[in-house]
């Protein structure tokens, strides 16, 4: 039996981690976090959109952006997360008595800095070797603004936003803030999702029209197979070994054995034979139609096609299957045909 709150609980197996900015050193030697124009990748990253992209190729696993995007107010402590909140209420760490109190969303460490908004947006880079998801993790109001305004975006176009091929871009975003009661302007790259440069919105909802669990696999080839569509048509070619008789393989008794004799190592066939051997292909012909519609042989019928040898014979089992494709045809006399 499943254990419960645990049994149900599902994670997506994550990749590694891509970042917005870098540390650098001042020159009091200690470090701070600089913010860079282009997403700061793994190796196996770059190998795929070079050392400092500014756009990724992405896909979501996922339809549901509370999985793959959640949203919190966070406060940290020296390295562990102290509070968590969603903007109403916030469990936080007691002090005091130990263990988890809920206390109102936001409180006043928002203000003085020590709380933040924090978004975990986690998406499959489809040309990146592994099973999992990459995440990035941010604290811009503006990123988490225009990322879900992207995602709601691309819903409203295709009805869904899982396993449809978008990019991650970082854009130049010039902001005004009040500092010493004077206006002051700073320039921020921030993240928002848009389709392929030379995409449409009509090739957007072409790709939603795939099933999400497709959508990675190749289109199928369709150019003609020549194994299926010979040049010259199907010939039959026989053999006999010790009683078993074969014609392409098939043992006598299959759907596709031949009774006639002949093969390149014998002796002309008589032209009554081959007559009868024409026959017999526009037959098997005619019955492989009638299964590609979905009508199904039973096996007493193909035990009775291999049990025919006269040319009448033929010629009224092509007629009966002729009649199956165009018509239901009622059996007389409990005869098949």
């Amino acid at each position: 039996m499943p254990i419960k709150n645990l049994s149900d609980v599902r994670r997506l197996p994550r990749l590694g981690k891509i970042h917005l900015g870098v540390k650098k050193t001042a020159s009091s030697g200690k470090e701070y976090p600089a913010e860079v124009d282009y997403f700061v990748c793994p190796e196996k990253v770059q190998t795929a959109f070079g050392e400092k992209p500014k756009e990724l190729r992405i896909m979501f696993p996922v339809n549901s952006a509370e999985v793959f995007f959640p949203q919190w107010y966070k406060c940290y402590g020296a390295s562990a997360l102290k509070c968590k909140g969603d903007g109403e209420k916030a469990f936080t760490w007691d002090e005091e008595r130990g263990g988890l109190k809920e206390i109102p969303c936001p409180c006043p460490k928002l203000e003085a800095g020590e709380c933040k908004q924090v978004g975990i947006i986690q998406f499959m880079i489809p040309e990146v070797a592994g099973a999992g998801v990459w995440q990035i993790t941010t604290s811009s109001k503006n990123s988490i603004i225009n990322l879900n305004s992207s995602i709601d975006f691309v819903r409203a176009i295709c009805g869904r936003v899982n396993m449809i091929p978008l990019i991650l871009k970082r854009e130049e975003q010039v902001m005004t803030r009040t500092e010493g009661g004077k206006p002051k302007k700073s320039t921020h790259y921030t993240m928002r999702i848009d389709i392929d440069k030379n995409g449409t919105m009509g090739q957007l909802q072409e790709a939603a029209q795939i099933k999400p669990e497709m959508v990675l696999l190749p289109l199928p080839d369709e150019t003609k197979d020549d194994l299926l569509y010979p040049e010259n048509g199907f010939k039959p070619e026989e053999k006999v070994v010790g009683e078993d008789k074969y014609v392409h393989g098939a043992k006598a008794g299959s759907s596709t054995i031949d009774d006639l004799p002949g093969g390149e190592d014998e002796p002309e066939i008589p032209k009554t034979v081959k007559e009868l051997a024409d026959l017999r292909d526009k037959l098997v012909g005619i019955m492989a139609e009638c299964e590609e519609s979905g009508m199904k042989i039973t096996k007493a019928e193909w035990d009775r096609v291999n049990a025919l040898k006269e040319e009448a014979e033929y010629k009224k089992a092509i007629e009966f299957f002729r009649g199956k494709l165009g018509k239901k045809t009622e059996k007389k006399d409990g005869n098949l045909f």
